[in-house]
């Protein structure tokens, strides 16, 4: 569901050999516009769908593009921050890198929506404490089977509008029902 724009706004590329055959890169970059992570991510199905640069992933994904002054929306991946559009960022696995952890204190975010895939509710939970814990209203989207990209672009943003921030005591009940 990806467009000509998106294509252009996120620099895809595709790889027609090499380590990377068959594969869209998904460029990320810092602040400054400088290349900070890429993934390949497999255009036709296989068992080995992503590929991941031997680097550091403790990096803050499409910083390029986030407005610090909005409400942040945490995802897992390229693709699912892709779909979302809106002011979401990458980890590029299921924990928060710690780059962004201090950006994120630093910046003074006011809104973080944690959107993570159903199989890390776990650490989607621990982020979400953490950030409770620094005084940030925090929003868990509790996706059920899908992920955002599975989802759609348009039913992702009404998950989103309709997600309520995240109590304490909501919390601790999700916790007791993992």
């Amino acid at each position: 569901g990806f467009t000509n724009f998106d294509i252009i706004k996120y620099h895809l590329g595709y790889c027609n050999s090499g380590q990377y055959k068959h594969k869209i890169i998904i460029p990320s970059y810092n602040i400054s516009g400088s290349l900070n992570f890429f993934v390949g991510r497999d255009f036709y199905d296989s068992s080995f769908k992503h590929k991941n640069p031997n680097v550091s992933k403790d990096i803050i994904g499409f910083e390029l593009y986030i407005n610090w002054n909005l409400p942040v929306i945490l995802v897992e991946g390229a693709i699912d921050a892709m779909t979302i559009k809106r002011n979401a960022i990458p980890l590029f696995g299921k924990t928060i890198p710690d780059e962004l952890r201090k950006r994120l204190i630093e910046k003074k975010v006011k809104a973080i929506y944690v959107c993570l895939d159903k199989d890390a509710q776990k650490q989607a939970l621990a982020v979400a404490e953490e950030f409770i814990k620094e005084g940030i209203i925090v929003y868990f989207v509790n996706l059920q089977e899908k992920d955002p990209n599975e989802i759609g672009f348009e039913p992702m943003i009404k998950i989103i509008k309709e997600t309520k921030p995240l109590s304490f005591s909501d919390l601790i009940r999700y916790k007791l029902n993992i």
